[in-house]
């Protein structure tokens, strides 16, 4: 062992210098400059009062991922540089800026330094965000509606209890106008379909989104759609750039638009070709006037004001989700054959509105194919609802291979749904013997994967009435009146004529089914974005599979998709069908659903027993006119509900007690 000296450990000292670090400044940020969509434009921020750009310089994804969850979306898709969306004006805020993407403002990232850069708006930024977290439906005017909420990739409402001004604010602010003014419950602004997320949220009120605020998950805690939440926000007054004059009530008018022209801001009219209910509706509501009724296309008995006698307007054409008519497309140089004056676009707004919306279960359970002789189908084919190879047929010899299904259509809006027509304009067809007042209420295609149409159908409205509600508003029978009542709904069975889609000339594949309620927009609704529900479609030949049918909110069926024909929810087997039914080896659903206007035949359940019992006929879970929203269990004049002791067993009283439970989370 070698003898040394033994090394002396001196202690280190290490110097914890402690930061003088600041609470990041309070801003706001907004997107300006895009035509197309509230997701995308150029970046502005509100600092020190005042709004202002950001730089392009160092801008990346991560900095705008930041941006766009601060304003309420979930994610960035993109981000422009060299002012893509229009130069802005004001200072340039924010120039060099540096973000990890976990921020939760801007304001905590990296950069030269408030209003510190040497740009020029030139290199102004812009961002695109993906779709927001939280969005308002169903509102009569521009920020305002039943609050929902996109949670676990579906959208879904909120329960209104504990819920306060200051949740309010926070959906709000998070959507860009700034705070509330009411914080409403009990569905107010009209009832949602599908899951509700969230319960019982409390916010401080300073959070940046809602689901920052503690909440339950609402899944057991025994909420109903009759107590969605709703909001109505403050909304910083703007120059006003559309008005109307001389109609009969204050809800309606001649519409007007303020747009420059030679360099100067002009008051004009706008042209009414082409002018429909899409665009009406973006007028009434940026004009704070509710829902558009009626869009008018000729207004000769309305004065307008005589220095906006001018079309400045022509060739519009809206999705009718914008705010304002200046946001729709138009013609560049304005063309209007017919001229102003009496051609002059007219609206009618009112304060309610219907939303129809198809009950896309009811779809998924009850498709099946039949082989339909021809011989059955002279009505149909005259009233257009088989495919066009059907002209060139071996009438009477020969069948169609249909694909029917029920349809069951809810109004959960806070308004009537009426035809457009009165009765004196309905169209007798001879064939089925019963007016239309509606020639195409629904539109049904079977699409490929790409969208292309390989096969289509349509239903007109025949009978739109109230299906089995205690006190019927609406009954078609003996040329009654009719439409769907706020809150009730409307069934049409699938062995009723053109319940089907003919896809007689289609081969083995996979295919979208695609179901359109009050596709031309023929009346109005506070939302049209739920009138589309599609289903996935198998067909092989000789059986077809429906599965994951959903509308195009999002609402519908998250079921794993058991195709029809191998069990499972919507089962069908092969019957003898009766005389007055299908043709003999026709595909029947094997599970009877409550609201239908008649009776299934033969059951086979799961177990291979054969119950051989008919559906209680015209039960339906409809709203009691005592409490409006609420549901009652009522059986119809022509049938009864099962109970334990008759002869169908307990088996049978199980299975329609399932079913009342899920119709009654429909509704």
């Amino acid at each position: 062992m070698l003898a040394g000296p033994i090394p002396t450990l001196l202690p280190l000292l290490l110097c914890l210098a402690t930061p003088s670090w600041q609470q990041p400044p309070q801003i706001q940020v907004r997107l300006a400059g895009s035509r197309n969509q509230a997701g995308e434009g150029r970046l502005e921020v509100l600092y020190d009062g005042q709004w202002g750009t950001v730089c392009d310089d160092d801008f990346d994804i991560h900095v705008a991922s930041v941006a766009c969850r601060e304003l309420g979306f979930e994610s960035a898709v993109t981000w422009a540089h060299s002012a893509k969306y229009g130069q802005g004006e004001g200072p340039i805020w924010l120039d060099n800026l540096r973000c990890a993407g976990t921020e939760r403002s801007l304001a905590e990232c990296d950069s030269n330094g408030w209003g510190v850069s040497d740009c020029n708006h030139g290199e102004d930024a812009g961002v695109v965000c993906s779709g927001p977290q939280v969005r308002l439906r169903a509102g009569a005017q521009v920020g305002e509606g039943r609050v929902e909420v996109l949670q676990h990739g579906q959208w879904g409402t909120v329960c209104d209890e504990k819920w306060d001004l200051l949740a309010a604010s926070v959906v709000c602010r998070q959507l860009g106008y700034g705070t509330a003014r009411q914080a409403l419950a009990g569905a107010q602004l009209g009832q949602g379909l599908g899951p509700i997320h969230m319960t019982k949220v409390q916010c401080t009120g300073y959070e940046h989104l809602l689901h920052e605020c503690s909440f339950q998950e609402a899944a057991q805690s025994g909420c109903q759609h009759e107590a969605d939440a709703a909001v109505r926000c403050n909304l910083t007054p703007a120059l006003p750039r559309c008005a109307w004059r001389g109609g009969r009530s204050p809800e309606e008018g001649v519409v007007e638009v303020l747009v420059p022209v030679g360099g100067a801001l002009k008051w004009g009219a706008v042209c009414g070709e082409r002018w429909g209910l899409n665009e009406a509706m973006v007028v009434c509501r940026q004009l704070g006037l509710g829902f558009a009724s009626h869009a008018l296309q000729e207004t000769w008995y309305w004065q307008g004001s005589p220095e906006a006698g001018e079309v400045v307007m022509s060739g519009l054409h809206c999705t009718g989700t914008e705010l304002s008519i200046q946001q729709c497309q138009r013609h560049g140089p304005v063309h209007c054959p017919a001229g102003g004056g009496r051609f002059s676009a007219g609206v009618s707004c009112t304060n309610t509105a219907p939303d129809l919306v198809l009950d896309a279960q009811l779809v998924q359970e009850t498709g099946y194919l039949e082989e339909r002789p021809l011989a059955m189908l002279y009505c149909a084919h005259e009233e257009r609802c088989l495919s066009r190879s059907a002209d060139h047929a071996n009438w009477p010899d020969g069948y169609r291979r249909l694909l029917r299904f029920s349809s069951r259509i809810h109004n959960l809006g806070r308004a009537d749904f009426r035809p457009q027509a009165g009765r004196h304009a309905w169209v007798w067809h001879q064939c089925h013997r019963h007016y239309h007042s509606i020639e195409v209420f629904t539109h049904y295609d079977l699409l490929t994967l790409n969208g292309s149409r390989v096969a289509e159908g349509h239903k007109a409205s025949f009978c739109l009435e109230d299906t089995n509600w205690l006190q019927r508003r609406f009954a078609c029978a003996n040329f009654g009146e009719q439409g769907v009542s706020a809150g009730c709904w409307d069934t049409y069975r699938h062995d009723i004529d053109c319940q089907w889609v003919d896809i007689s000339d289609v081969g083995p594949g996979s295919y979208v089914l695609q179901v359109v309620v009050n596709p031309k927009h023929e009346v109005a609704e506070s939302d049209f974005s739920n009138n589309v529900m599609r289903c996935q479609c198998k067909y092989d030949g000789h059986r077809i599979w429906l599965h994951g049918c959903r509308t195009g909110t999002g609402w519908g069926v998250r079921a794993g998709g058991a195709p029809v024909g191998r069990g499972g929810a919507g089962r069908a087997v092969l019957v003898p069908a009766p005389e007055t039914g299908p043709a003999e080896g026709s595909r029947r659903p094997s599970r009877p659903s409550p609201g239908l206007r008649a009776a299934y035949s033969a059951v086979h359940t799961p177990l291979g027993r054969n119950r051989g019992h008919q559906a209680s006929r015209g039960q339906a879970l409809c709203p009691s006119p005592a409490r409006p929203g609420r549901g009652v269990w009522v059986p119809h004049s022509r049938g009864s509900l099962l109970s334990p002791g008759d002869q169908y067993g307990a088996d049978a009283v199980q299975e329609l007690e399932q079913q009342q439970r899920l119709a009654t989370n429909l509704i």
